[in-house]
């Protein structure tokens, strides 16, 4: 779940604060990091801005009877009353300045990076207050100081197309080469979509046409939010949510809902989803705390009753070890070891081995009944002991309950996006084109159906009982890619590979490739075709391949996949990786080793691995 805003939102956001020109501040108010500021005048908004995390105009205020903290009063001294003049983005960083005029000029720079501050500022640049002192080895937050900002990037606003080409260049690949730039990662990958350039190419393989077409449509990006030509979502996609001032191709076809604008949409977010997780994780916080409380009350109390059971039965001992004389004393006879007397109670100090013990003795009974009753308070001491101690058990339990909550809470966290192609069996090749295949005889029907289109190629082993392979003229992110002759060659060895020859242990078979005009699911007439079969008509282009199938671990988007496929494939995008031939080892016994050694589910490998028996011929673990 998105938890900050990137430098494109804060674009957008303060695109639409302009209206705020000219409007007057009334009064600021403070919750711990999150500072709202009330505007008057012109416009009537409350400005929401948390420390390092969050801007925009909210109507989601809570109010607190608690006296306003040291620096809302600090910014309601110099900012209240003062007319806002300009709000403005630093460079293209994650840092908005707020100049508000009143006797001088003054800044409120609100910075949304990692740990991030809220700070005001003089005219003379010097720091009048912060939100919270820090120090670094390049700069220090403090009064009196003056103000540095953080370290930035270039700026790719104003980045001309020779720099740009250059930063490129010293990049892995063109979608990294954007980031380097400053070009948050979503929006990176939206700039290969629009120039129709795989963002895993890399620098040296771009032509020069393909990057300058990076180059423009990272300029019209940019002059589309200069426009305000924002249509923005709160988009819900595979278990993750996210809020953007504009739709963008990653997530196509994910439950989306528009908004009037890009303050509304991320004032929704943060209130629904970010505040709400945030006072979720309170109450489990405060619930967990409350729970430590009674688990020390418990503790102390079964000290304090240890103690006494301790007390009741040495005081019965010694009521027995001096039978006599307490019999005495019970009668009535004066003793020096009467300390107290208060009828019918009198308190004595017996003898109790080398020490003496203080005992309350009941004039009322007799030796045996006084000696009883203090066995029988021993016992009490006892149960309560024994309550107390399954008592703090429960909540001991509650408390690992509540613990394994917040371990749930990561894992959804963690929870990864799924494509689409995740459906079927897949890899990509080692030229970087999507290859799928169907897994059963009803996903073998849809990938044809549904996927394959006039520019792509029809691929099947030539043998019973192998899936319809499709191979993309794309990548997975949709981006046109030619269809070359080494992904030929790839798809034909993974149709080959995941059909039932591997079971047969050939070494060897033989796959074909087709035009989609040639795949027809029109019988001749007389003729049925099940589910998944398929009439090619015309010329069968034929591929000899050697049956060997690699696994290994690939990322796509910083989040790691299985991938099953050509061996060439495997070892080009994966960073382990082991190649198999048919053999004589369980798949599932193979995948459970694999799991272990990739760090993934058995599952996840299962669906990789080729369906027979397997051998390892070569690995880079």
């Amino acid at each position: 779940m998105k938890e900050s805003v990137d430098a494109f939102d804060v674009l957008a956001i303060v695109k639409e604060l302009q209206e705020l020109k000219d409007s007057y501040i009334d009064k600021v108010y403070q919750i711990d990091d999150e500072i709202y500021i009330k505007t008057k005048g012109k416009k009537k908004v409350e400005i929401f801005i948390k420390a390092g995390k969050w801007l925009c105009i909210s109507k989601y205020r809570e109010e607190s009877k608690e006296h306003p903290p040291a620096f809302a009063m600090i910014l309601r001294k110099y900012l209240g009353n003062g007319k806002i003049v300009d709000i403005k983005q630093h460079d293209f960083d994650r840092i908005v300045i707020f100049e508000v005029q009143k006797e001088q000029k003054y800044k409120l720079i609100c910075e949304f990076i990692p740990n991030g501050n809220i700070v005001l500022v003089g005219e003379d640049e010097k720091i009048i207050m912060p939100l919270m002192y820090q120090k670094w080895a390049h700069r220090e937050i403090k009064r009196g100081e003056a103000y540095i900002f953080p370290p930035s990037k270039i700026n790719p606003k104003e980045i001309s197309y020779e720099e740009f080409k250059e930063k490129i260049f010293g990049a892995k690949d063109v979608v990294r080469g954007l980031v380097k730039l400053g070009i948050p990662g979503k929006w990176a990958e939206e700039i290969c979509y629009l120039a129709n350039v795989s963002k895993e190419k890399l620098p040296n393989e771009t032509s020069d046409e393909e990057m300058k077409r990076l180059y423009e449509k990272m300029r019209e990006l940019f002059e589309k939010f200069e426009e305000g030509a924002f249509k923005p979502v709160i988009v819900k996609c595979n278990g993750d949510v996210d809020v953007l001032p504009m739709p963008i191709k990653r997530y196509e076809g994910c439950e989306q809902k528009e908004y009037e604008s890009v303050n509304e949409a991320f004032d929704e977010f943060y209130y629904k989803f970010l505040r709400k997780e945030k006072e979720e994780k309170k109450e489990l916080e405060e619930e967990k705390e409350k729970i430590k409380r009674q688990i020390k009350q418990q503790e102390e109390a079964i000290e304090k009753f240890k103690e006494k059971e301790i007390k009741y039965r040495q005081e019965g001992d010694a009521i027995f070890a001096n039978y006599e004389l307490v019999k005495k004393i019970l009668e009535g006879e004066k003793n020096e070891l009467i300390i107290a007397r208060k009828y019918p109670k009198v308190i004595v100090e017996l003898p109790y081995g080398d020490e003496k013990v203080k005992v309350e003795l009941d004039l009322n009974k007799n030796v045996y009944q006084n000696a009883e009753e203090k066995y029988e308070m021993s016992k009490k001491m006892k149960e309560k002991i024994k309550g107390a101690i399954e008592a703090m058990e429960e909540a001991k339990r509650k408390l690992k309950e509540l613990d394994k909550i917040k371990i749930e809470e990561k894992k959804i966290k963690k929870k990864r996006r799924k494509y689409w192609f995740e459906n079927y069996r897949w890899f990509i090749s080692s030229e970087g084109n999507l290859i799928i295949a169907g897994k059963d005889a009803k996903s073998n029907e849809k990938v044809v159906k549904k996927y394959m289109q006039d520019d792509d190629l029809y691929v099947h082993a030539d043998v019973h009982g192998a899936p319809s392979c499709i191979i993309k003229a794309s990548d997975i992110y949709g981006n046109k890619k030619e269809i070359g002759e080494q992904t030929i060659k790839e798809a034909c060895q993974f149709a080959v590979s995941y059909s039932k020859a591997w079971g047969q242990s050939y070494g060897v078979a033989i796959a074909y490739w087709v035009y989609p005009w040639q795949v027809s699911k029109r019988a001749e007439s007389g003729e049925y075709l099940p589910t998944g079969a398929f009439v090619i008509r015309g010329k069968r282009n034929y591929e000899k391949c050697q049956l060997e199938a690699g696994v290994g671990i690939v990322e796509i988007n910083g989040e790691e996949r299985v991938m099953g496929g050509a061996p060439s494939a495997v070892k080009k995008w994966a960073k382990k990786w082991i190649i198999f031939i048919p053999g004589d080892k369980d798949k599932n016994e193979v995948a459970k080793e694999l799991a272990e050694i990739f760090g993934c589910d058995v599952e996840e490998l299962q669906r990789a691995l080729p369906p027979g028996k397997l051998a390892k011929k070569e690995e880079k673990l």
